[in-house]
């Protein structure tokens, strides 16, 4: 089942429901900024040929799907929207929480042992009302995952045995991520296209190549996904994360991702969207003096 459609040289689209387009030119930046107060500028996107070149796939276009997330609830809060839609359509995701979640609490009385495992049954918990086939856990320690090296190998061993032709992970391009777990697994997760492909590393293992990388939580999205029948589930989904989401921050970031949503997706002719950046290795290697703005 595709559910995508690439929208040549304009982001005027008709009144059709699509469910996923490619971007070519300015975004909409609406009303979801205003909830955190923090205005949003936007750069015009390169428009030139030079891209076509070497095609960017559709997000939908693989069957098989690993996502990587630092931690428990990032998956669902990035792209939920996006993982329903592929479980529903008989596709295989496969989800990797990297971090062993012993940090994110603010409660003075929780001991790391004791988070750890309650982080661990939100997170089944919300795998499963995900759809996601299969759930992998690492226990990298939160707060602590580094870049390349052990993180990239253990990716690529993943990668090995599960034989995706796509990956996800947290873009790690964007502006203003603090947390370092964010950005070293986006970091590693490109690094491990290229190492999973070479049968000289991790020898004992048979190499294996990744058609494209979908970064989430980006600011320079390539592809938009239309998710308006799976957002009432998507924060459905977030409430199996208690630990990480009061009541008054799962209404606040309830607002927050249906006003970014309906923002993103009002001028491309769907009722709610999540924005990704799909690349190849070609534009994370090749041709990445080109990459910011395709």
């Amino acid at each position: 089942m595709n559910f995508s459609k690439k929208v040549e040289k304009s982001l005027n689209l008709n009144n059709n429901s699509q469910n996923t387009c490619f971007l070519s030119g300015k975004k909409d930046t609406e009303s979801w900024k205003d909830i955190f107060s923090i205005p949003v500028l936007t750069r015009k996107k390169d428009s030139g040929s030079r891209k076509d070149v070497f095609p960017i796939p559709a997000v939908d276009s693989a069957q098989k799907y690993v996502v990587f997330q630092p931690h428990s609830d990032d998956a669902v809060f990035y792209a939920g929207g996006l993982i329903l839609k592929l479980t529903k359509a008989g596709k295989s995701v496969t989800l990797v929480t990297m971090t062993d979640g012993g940090l994110g609490s603010e409660d003075v009385l929780m001991t790391s042992e004791h988070l750890m495992e309650i982080r661990k049954e939100e997170d089944q918990a919300a795998g499963m009302a995900m759809g996601a086939t299969k759930h992998i856990y690492l226990d990298f320690h939160d707060g602590e995952l580094g870049r390349g090296g052990a993180v990239t190998a253990a990716m690529v061993r993943i990668i090995r045995e599960e034989k995706p032709a796509a990956i996800m992970a947290p873009d790690p391009w964007l502006m203003y991520e603090a947390h370092q777990d964010h950005l070293n697994c986006g970091f590693s997760a490109e690094e491990s296209m290229i190492f999973s492909k070479l049968p000289l590393y991790l020898p004992t293992l048979p190499p294996h190549e990744i058609k494209y990388i979908i970064f989430y939580n980006t600011s320079r999205p390539n592809q938009l996904v239309n998710i308006a029948l799976e957002q009432a589930q998507l924060i459905k989904t977030l409430s199996l994360y208690p630990s990480q989401f009061t009541p008054e921050l799962l209404e606040q970031m309830t607002q927050y991702l249906n006003a970014k949503g309906a923002s993103l997706g009002r001028a491309h002719g769907m009722k709610m969207a999540e924005a990704f950046k799909v690349m190849t290795l070609f534009q994370l290697h090749t041709t990445n003096s080109d990459s910011e703005f395709i």
